[in-house]
């Protein structure tokens, strides 16, 4: 015991199963007098996993991911994959908890990663739980990581640009890569390839291969040197409503090979404070004929507006804004109301329910 302490302590050295049960201490006091405390030790046993933690499967197949724990212990399992939790013990969905492990059905590639696997066990005395994580790998042929429009892909760079040529894949086992530039192979074991255009050679056509023993990709590219197209002229205001306002440009000439023009538009918010703020806000046309319609706006209030010309390329500068007010929001007072769609047909069914009234008398 600690010197300001009187007493005995019994240590456990290495802490066994059998060490379980109960132990008693007696002492004699000062006066004479017997003194006894009782202590029931329990010994938990930590769960130890039986698990390998590499498991591989074929893709396009039911898998077994097997856990299990060391001993005669009988816990109960729970299992989680990307943030979800996976408790489910039917025989058919995805995935399913079953003795020994879980069962994954129809495996892809995208199921490939790290599973844990936690185990609890409970009695009237105490409560373990233990965690292992368990990596499946899905041997699957090469895949791009993302989607590119074109086959060939055109890229467009400008002078002294440079520009990524992107072959990014999942491919189990691990895919190779080979290149080639307007049909001659080049040495780049990577899976992305950067071309800065500094002359008009390394214009052409690029390719890049992955290749596992499972099948191969491929993906092809056409390096395009581009040229922004003019800004576009004449911009003035076709019509304006209380909530809309209709733009329209000269026409670019043909050579810029438009795909469409971008508006920028910009107005002063007041807030119930008195704050100004502007806000902010674009829209692309995909079209090169006019005019540009800006809608949803509001009603009596002022929108700086300019618009710049769009190719593949890439954009022209913006031309001088020009400032445009929606016109105020017609109210009716007194006078005669449009005639809805709604309302005739309202009229229509009383006319003709006053007829059918008529006729049967």
């Amino acid at each position: 015991m600690q010197r300001n302490q009187t007493g005995l302590l019994l240590v456990f050295e290495t802490v066994k199963q059998e060490d379980v049960g109960g132990y008693f201490c007696t002492a004699t006091g000062m006066d004479g007098r017997g003194h006894s405390i009782s202590i029931t030790l329990t010994v938990t046993k930590i769960l130890e996993f039986d698990t390998p933690a590499e498991q591989i499967t074929n893709e396009y197949t039911d898998y077994f991911i097997k856990c299990k724990v060391k001993g005669n212990t009988n816990p109960t399992f729970m299992w989680s994959y990307n943030g979800q939790t996976l408790k489910e013990k039917t025989t058919s969905g995805k995935y399913s908890v079953l003795e020994g492990g879980l069962m994954v059905r129809n495996v892809t590639h995208l199921d490939s990663g790290k599973y844990t696997c936690r185990a609890f066990e409970t009695t009237n005395k105490s409560s373990v739980s233990g965690s292992t994580v368990i990596e499946l790998k899905v041997r699957h042929k090469p895949v791009f990581l993302s989607h590119m429009e074109g086959d060939p892909v055109d890229l467009y760079v400008f002078q002294s640009d440079s520009v990524n040529l992107t072959c990014q894949n999942s491919a189990e086992p691990e895919a190779n890569m080979s290149w080639s530039f307007n049909g001659k192979p080049f040495i780049n074991p990577s899976d992305h390839y950067i071309v800065t255009f500094n002359r008009p050679e390394k214009l052409g056509s690029y390719s890049c291969t992955a290749a596992n023993n499972l099948g191969k990709i491929t993906r092809r590219f056409n390096l395009i040197e581009g040229f922004k197209p003019k800004t576009p002229s004449g911009l003035s205001v076709a019509r304006v409503g209380d909530n809309y306002i209709e733009l329209q440009v000269v026409p670019n000439d043909k050579g810029d090979e438009l795909i469409g023009y971008r508006v920028e538009y910009v107005t002063k918010v007041v807030e119930p404070s008195g704050n100004t703020f502007e806000s902010f806000d674009m829209m692309n046309f995909n079209t090169t004929e006019g005019p540009f319609a800006l809608v949803n706006l509001k009603p009596n209030t002022e929108y700086i507006t300019k618009i710049l010309a769009r190719n593949r390329a890439g954009y022209s500068e913006y031309t001088e804004p020009i400032v445009v007010r929606t016109s105020p929001e017609i109210v009716n007072s007194g006078g005669v109301p449009a005639l809805s769609d709604g309302f005739l047909f309202r009229q229509l069914l009383t006319v003709v329910a006053g007829a059918l009234f008529s006729a049967s008398l």
